[in-house]
């Protein structure tokens, strides 16, 4: 093919004209010539690789090649392989990679046209290795379009190979006779170039999304909460790690849903009710052990709407309890370095509280109201085996026995107008392998001890609504102001209950009889709790405090304690800054008439002296206020 038959190159959108490829070599041409490169002969000391720096060189170029060299074979085969060389070059002009007859090799060798040499425009000036490397087009030189003299009668065809970001990566070459030459066969080392950027970008792609899938699975891994992705036929694709942990199995991935007995996932139905798949409590059969689970299910779709399948998320119930928990803070917050008192009786009672702390048995702490009973339960379950789990007290004197069964025992999904959706958990269940407090035991419904019974004889839980038992491992601390046994000739609580609750049996002694030295370093605690720099109670105030009978025990001395501060402007806490009832200093009650006229006349009195606040009058009485309601309730006042 004649020069004048150049055919027309594009790159990049740009067309490059047969006079202006002619302008672009005689531009090589001058530049040459200012390079200094022999016109005539090939110069001996072109730049070239050593071993080493080409074997450097190919394997950093190794993806390239790997998609070169086979190419070549192939292309080769189309070509006449007597009078043509196929050659890789790499971004920096150094040729890499040949293919060709024996014969053509050893005479290009002769023009330092070999694996190891660099053929940049300064190295060898006008060739179509170094044209194609410079202006990044497709090239194809005949005879002295090639400004040394040793490649006239040659034809030559370059084309680039573009890299991510357009960016050059390779040329590939093929050289021959000029005889042979042909506008087909720059076409086909174009489209060889294009063919092997498409592998590249096929390879890269396939690089990223295998990296972007490691990427997934190695957060998914990391989740605190178990994950499982299935299809649209509902096989599982994907378990991670914590799912695997909780399923306790690592062979679920290409099986079918329905492995899991239980786990009836509905996709259908969560399309139409998505709602209903949020926070779902299920139970599930895994070989042999049945796990309780709560979980979403969340559909995956593509961008047309078609259904690709479903990521389920879960956690076991205890877990989701657990969590629970820690967020609203039902844990216990005192120990045993919180409790204060050093008279043998109290420090009696802190040694067998201590003995409790390391049995698992029902405990069953009794002692007036404000004696601190609930600070004694907290320490016991901070000192236990179960004290990293949760810490859950309810007061069973001040809920309405109506609502005290589902407080306790929970209920399940539609159990009555106004239940939460998706049922609730009761108090037994949240504080499983923890402990719960039953405070005001003494105070609980006479139907409500019998269902308790019967969870402390079988471990086990009915919810409201429920047909199958819930297993629990709680441990139970009981409380109350209530003189038991004279509940139980009363007829208002269960025998059989009270010999189920007093395996461990706690009596906490009232303020009064721990004596002189425990109240006033109760009173420098609270004094030290409420001030910085806290005022020192004169003698008369100390003596007040000792010769008091403390029916509101420790929680009334610390909020006489809190009412000095308020009321004291100096450094000394007076007599008047405590603000105590007239009725105790020096006084007693003396009333005539049946005690239940005396209970009325005492609380009517309460009520007197705190203009009527029912909070104020049961702290004064020292009764809870659910207590002093009833009371209130049954005298008419």
């Amino acid at each position: 093919m004649s020069k004048k038959e150049t055919p027309l190159f594009v790159n990049e959108g740009q067309m490059i004209s047969p006079e202006a490829m002619k302008q672009e070599i005689a531009l090589s041409h001058q530049r040459s010539r200012e390079y200094g490169i022999d016109p005539i002969r090939r110069n001996k000391k072109q730049k070239m690789l050593s071993p080493a720096e080409l074997s450097e060189r190919r394997r950093k170029n190794k993806k390239l090649l790997d998609i070169l060299c086979p190419q070549f074979e192939e292309f080769y085969k189309l070509l006449y392989p007597n009078d043509f060389i196929i050659a890789a070059v790499d971004s920096d002009g150094y040729m890499l990679h040949i293919r060709g007859k024996e014969e053509l090799i050893e005479d290009s060798a002769e023009k330092n046209c070999v694996p190891g040499y660099r053929w940049t425009e300064e190295d060898v000036g006008t060739t179509a290795i170094s044209l194609t490397h410079k202006l990044q087009i497709p090239i194809q030189l005949v005879d002295d379009d090639h400004f040394c003299r040793q490649a006239h009668g040659q034809t030559s065809s370059t084309a680039p190979v573009f890299g991510k970001d357009k960016k050059l990566i390779g040329i590939i070459a093929v050289f021959g006779s000029s005889e042979q030459a042909h506008a087909h066969t720059l076409y086909m080392v174009t489209t060889a170039a294009r063919a092997a950027e498409q592998q590249l970008r096929v390879l890269r792609r396939n690089r990223e999304l295998a990296a972007n899938l490691n990427f997934l699975d190695q957060t998914i891994s990391f989740f605190r909460i178990g994950l499982i992705i299935i299809n649209s036929e509902k096989y599982i694709w994907r378990v991670n790690r914590e799912g695997a942990n909780i399923l306790k199995r690592d062979d679920l991935e290409n099986n079918p849903l329905s492995v899991l007995q239980g786990l009836n996932v509905d996709l259908d139905h969560v399309e139409e009710s998505p709602e209903a798949w949020i926070d779902k409590e299920v139970r599930i059969k895994v070989q042999n052990n049945h796990i309780r689970l709560i979980l979403t299910v969340q559909l995956v779709k593509s961008e047309e709407g078609e259904r690709l399948g479903a990521v389920i998320t879960f956690n076991e119930v205890r877990d989701v309890y657990k969590l629970a928990q820690n967020i609203a803070g039902t844990r216990a917050h005192f120990t045993f370095e919180s409790i204060v008192g050093v008279s043998p009786a109290f420090l009696e009672t802190v040694k067998l509280a201590k003995g409790a702390a390391s049995s698992d048995s029902t405990v069953l702490l009794q002692g007036e109201t404000g004696t601190g009973k609930e600070l004694f339960s907290q320490a016991i379950h901070n000192q236990s085996c179960r004290r990293h789990n949760p810490f859950i007290p309810i007061n069973c004197g001040a809920i309405p026995s109506n609502l005290l069964e589902s407080e306790l025992f929970g209920y399940v999904d539609g159990t009555f107008t106004g239940a939460a959706k998706g049922g609730k958990p009761g108090k037994f269940e949240l504080a499983n392998n923890g402990t719960i407090l039953l405070d005001e035991i003494g105070d609980m419904p006479h139907r409500m001890q019998v269902k308790l019974l019967r969870v402390l004889e079988t471990g086990e839980v009915y919810r409201i609504g429920a047909d199958k038992p819930i297993k629990i491992n709680t441990r139970i601390i009981a409380a109350t102001h209530v003189n038991l046994p004279a509940a139980i000739q009363a007829g208002r609580f269960r025998e059989d209950l009270y010999y189920r609750l007093h395996v461990f049996h706690i009596q906490i002694p009232p303020l009064k009889k721990r004596g002189r030295d425990d109240i006033l370093l109760l009173a420098s605690l609270f004094l030290k709790e409420g001030a910085a720099v806290p005022p020192a109670l004169s003698l008369d105030a100390q003596n007040l405090l000792i010769s008091y009978h403390w029916p509101g025990n420790v929680r009334e001395l610390e909020n006489c304690i809190q009412r000095a501060l308020h009321f004291c402007e100096g450094e000394t806490i007076e007599v008047q800054h405590l603000g105590m009832p007239e009725v105790v200093t020096g006084k007693t009650y003396r009333s005539s008439g049946s005690l239940d006229e005396v209970i009325r006349k005492t609380i009517k009195e309460a009520l007197k002296k705190t203009n009527n606040s029912r909070v104020l009058t049961a702290k004064l009485l020292g009764i809870s206020r659910a207590t002093l309601y009833r009371k209130m309730d049954k005298y008419g006042i």
